[in-house]
């Protein structure tokens, strides 16, 4: 999909010209300059983003993409950081050790207002350069998706001094951005076309200055997105490195199977300084690759009083009181789903036979069953019981396999979670089951009195959906 230039031109115009400093331009020189960067293991990052534009919503994002509503949005959002590299053998960052002295964001969706906050417990942490987007975690706590998401700004520091020529340029000079290292620096999955230039239009005895723009055209977690762009960059010729970036950019992303779309126009600057004196980073040693263990999300229903540890292609996609619905998506391909759904309180001390769940499953499921494939019962880490049973069967043709997991605790609360997905993605389902009711704790917050998707009470068996993770469903009933 071509753009036409004066789409980065206003882009430059509205956002660029109409806050942040404007460059002096330097007359045209037969002179060549060569900026090499010295890498400062330690440095104090404050990244500023204004952002505003619109979501866009699929009525069922499985069944087609086509957007019913938008809603728009506005947010300020502050990272201010300390940063300890950790680099590769031949000097480049892989990664790095954090301390957020501030993550913040605030602003409305559709009017209504929020604010989020990095929590204490989270606020060590480390990032990891990969093959795709950048990988946060926090040292010491499991991040939410949304505090996930709030140090998820599309500039990485990590990667600015990258972006400078390799070759000596005379001012007035362009150069075309290496794809790779945007890629990193604008925390993207892939880039399929791009055509952003740099240009060199000033230089003095205290710093360069660069200016972008351009397209690019990619896609994150596995959606469609273009980027338009254009940005000012200053190179300190003293401490050698980019100490100031200032970026507009206009983001079109393409609905997804567990997130919405968007269309945003965003401002963001970032300050850079070297550090002498660390006060409060970590200085430990950054592995290659994080553990998996590190990377699991603190995914949880208020309305549903309950939480667990998931693999972060886990997405919470609604929540009730009596139901709600995890999906995994894995790079917008549908892998899985997850229903759990409360049920009706037992008598304190009373608990449902395994037995009793598997003929529960086997009536609701009817002419669908064909197999089980194993049944269980545990307790796990928060004292709950779990009865768990997988079945094999048919639905509409398709084989499915199904995870049914009732868990209750000694007062008589309990859930019914149900996975559901096609059989031929069990691999990439990777037992997540297990996963799920070993960290399942049920939460004492109380749940709102008034909720839109409450269902009747007491209802608790599923009827079959063609649509969840691509396959057909049902839940026991299970209401002894």
């Amino acid at each position: 999909m071509k753009r036409r230039n004066f789409l980065l031109n206003g882009l430059a115009v509205a956002s660029l010209a109409g806050g942040l400093r404007k460059a002096s331009y330097a007359a045209p020189s037969d002179e060549q300059y060569l900026f090499t960067p010295v890498l400062h293991p330690t440095c104090r990052v404050r990244i500023e983003m204004e952002l505003k534009g619109n979501i866009d919503l699929a009525k069922n994002e499985l069944v087609s993409k086509e957007r019913v509503r938008q809603l728009p949005i506005a947010y300020d959002s502050v990272l201010d950081y300390e940063e300890r590299l950790s680099v590769k053998d031949d000097q480049k960052p892989r990664g790095a050790r954090r301390y957020y002295h501030t993550a913040m964001s605030q602003g409305t969706t559709s009017g209504t207002p929020s604010r989020l906050e990095l929590r204490d417990s989270a606020k060590h942490t480390a990032v990891h350069l990969t093959e795709g987007r950048s990988v946060s975690y926090a040292a010491s706590a499991y991040l939410t998706h949304e505090e996930v998401s709030l140090l998820e700004i599309p500039v990485n520091s990590l990667v600015i001094d990258q972006a400078l020529p390799t070759e000596p340029l005379a001012i007035g000079a362009e150069y075309k951005l290496d794809t790779e290292i945007l890629r990193q620096l604008l925390d993207m999955d892939a880039i399929q076309e791009q055509d952003v230039v740099s240009k060199l239009v000033s230089v003095d005895d205290k710093s360069a200055r660069f200016e972008w723009t351009g397209t690019v055209q990619g896609s994150t977690d596995g959606v469609p997105t273009v980027i338009d762009l254009a940005g000012k960059i200053t190179f300190d010729r003293k401490a050698k490195f980019c100490s100031w970036v200032a970026i507009a950019l206009r983001e079109r992303r393409q609905i997804g199977k567990a997130k919405p779309g968007f269309e945003l126009s965003a401002t963001i600057k970032v300050l850079r300084k070297p550090l002498t004196d660390v006060v409060t980073v970590l200085d430990k040693p950054l592995g290659d690759t994080p553990k998996p263990a590190q990377l699991l999300v603190n995914l949880y229903s208020t309305a549903g009083r309950y939480g667990v540890l998931m693999d972060r292609r886990w997405q919470m996609i609604s929540q009730s009181s009596s139901l709600s619905t995890m999906r995994m998506v894995d790079q917008d391909r549908d892998i899985a789903q997850c229903d759990v759904r409360h049920l009706p309180s037992l008598d304190a001390g009373r608990q449902l036979t395994l037995e009793a769940l598997q003929a529960d499953i086997k009536k609701s499921l009817g002419e669908q069953f064909r197999e089980w494939i194993s049944a269980s019962e545990l307790a796990n880490g928060s004292d709950l019981r779990i009865a768990r049973a997988h079945a094999m069967g048919v639905a509409e043709g398709v084989p499915v396999h199904w995870v049914f997991a009732h868990c209750s605790d000694d007062s008589g609360r309990r859930i019914l979670a149900t996975f559901t997905l096609a059989a031929d993605n069990q691999e990439a389902f990777a037992g997540a089951d297990e996963q799920f009711v070993q960290s399942l704790r049920f939460l004492t917050v109380a749940s709102p009195s008034t909720d839109e998707e409450q269902e009747e009470e007491g209802d608790a068996a599923a009827k079959p959906d063609t649509q969840a993770a691509s396959r057909p469903t049902s839940a026991a009933k299970t209401q002894r």
